[in-house]
């Protein structure tokens, strides 16, 4: 540790003034026999880096003492300290202060929030940040607003409400580029375990109602924000969705009972069905894996529309993926590429909740890991060497190889992975 200059320079100070002041005895009073009132006479303040000092001398007999200053918070000038540098809230986006406002205050377990809402239930590493819409006060931009129109120039969504009143006219708030039926792989590996991040970002009401997710990047784009109760297309964006918030965003939870062409109607392109149980049978569909807590949590499957995924398989030209479009705009053909995942009734932390990819149709599962691009370890029926299956005669008739089981992944926190 460094010389502290100022603090020496205070015990001269204070050994000089006791000097000058034993040669004045018949201006003193005797320390030994004073009633002392002690007043700072000198002080050096404290910083986020360095224990300050002052001096308290006795306005009496002029005794005196020097006492330590503990160590203070970080202070803020624009977001930046100013004895240190340190970016304040330095993990989140100047995008998050743009949306939710320049006061943002990010609690997470072990601090206390004035909500006394219980953080640790939505997750062992979760941060939060509190927010109260305001619909009122935000004027409906797309009033009267057309399909192609919107589509023209199109933007993500750039705040809760703008999202919101997206959803009311069923416009996505997402990422609207045309997604492949192969989702990408996470690079982030231990030994031969792929890591999955525990670290989760919500905004909430004060009453703890879910508002938005930011989900983990490790791209350094640091502007990604989903809204609850938004419409979402992409890998990542859906994926994040369903994890975050245990259900299917507004553009795929469809009424079946009104069937697929109001889906279309509503959403156009982007509508997606099928929101419903997933039982993870195994004896009655043997070539699927065996999914983690099948029988204890509740799994839902839900299509997730690609360019690709649509399987054909026969003797002669065996398993194939073509090219043509989940939704064209008229009709919906549902292909093979799914997510499967477990229900924010089954389990609210974030930790106990799974994200299965499969784009061939529950031969084959990617966990998602909850970041952007993290998707892990392939599993199941085709990684083992087997042909598709599409049903549990295809099985036993021509596969040879057992499944390749789930593959356990490993726990991390953002900061433990950088």
């Amino acid at each position: 540790m460094g010389v502290n200059v100022k603090k020496i320079f205070a015990l001269l100070n204070i050994l000089l003034l006791s000097l000058v002041c034993a040669s004045c005895v018949n201006n003193t009073i005797d320390p030994n026999n004073c009633e002392h009132e002690y007043v700072v006479t000198d002080k050096t303040d404290s910083t986020c880096k360095e224990m300050g000092s002052q001096v308290l001398r006795c306005s009496k007999c002029n005794d005196a003492y020097m006492e330590d200053l503990e160590i203070v918070d970080h202070v803020y000038e624009n977001r930046v300290c100013i004895w240190c540098e340190k970016k304040e809230n330095e993990n989140v986006s100047d995008l998050v202060f743009e949306i939710f406002g320049d006061d943002v205050v990010i609690y997470d377990s072990s601090t206390p929030n004035p909500y006394g809402i219980d953080v640790k239930k939505y997750g062992s590493n979760v941060s939060v940040i509190f927010y109260t819409p305001d619909y009122t006060s935000y004027e409906d931009p797309y009033v009267n607003v057309k399909f192609d129109e919107f589509y023209a120039n199109y933007d993500e969504a750039s705040s809760v409400e703008d999202a919101y009143y997206r959803t009311q006219h069923h416009f996505i708030s997402g990422d609207i580029t045309e997604q492949g039926h192969i989702p990408p792989q996470s690079n982030y590996k231990e030994g031969d375990e792929y890591i999955r991040c525990t670290s989760a970002t919500y905004v909430l009401t004060p009453t703890g109602d879910y508002v938005a997710y930011i989900p983990n990047d490790f791209n350094n784009e640091m502007d990604y924000i989903i809204y609850y109760g938004a419409g979402y297309q992409s890998i990542n964006d859906v994926a994040a969705y369903l994890l975050a918030f245990g259900e299917v965003p507004a553009n795929n939870n469809y009424d079946k009972s009104q069937g697929k062409n109001l889906t279309i109607d509503h959403w156009g392109i982007y509508g997606r069905v099928n929101n419903s149980s997933f039982s993870g049978d195994t004896s009655k569909y043997p070539y699927e894996p065996l999914l983690p807590g099948i029988g204890s949590v509740s799994y839902i499957e839900t299509d997730f529309g690609t360019k690709g995924g649509y399987i054909t398989s026969n003797s002669i030209t065996g398993t194939y993926y073509n090219q043509g479009l989940y939704n064209n705009g008229k009709s919906i053909t549902r292909g093979a590429a799914r997510f499967v995942f477990v229900t924010k009734k089954s389990r609210n932390s974030i930790d106990d909740r799974y994200v299965f990819y499969t784009y061939n149709h529950y031969n084959d599962f990617q966990e998602y890991l909850n970041y952007v691009d993290g998707f892990g370890l392939r599993f199941g029926n085709q990684s083992a060497g087997n042909e598709y299956c599409g049903g549990n005669k295809d099985y036993y008739a021509s596969n040879k190889y057992p499944i390749t089981l789930y593959p356990r992944t490993v726990l991390k926190s953002k900061e433990e992975m950088n």
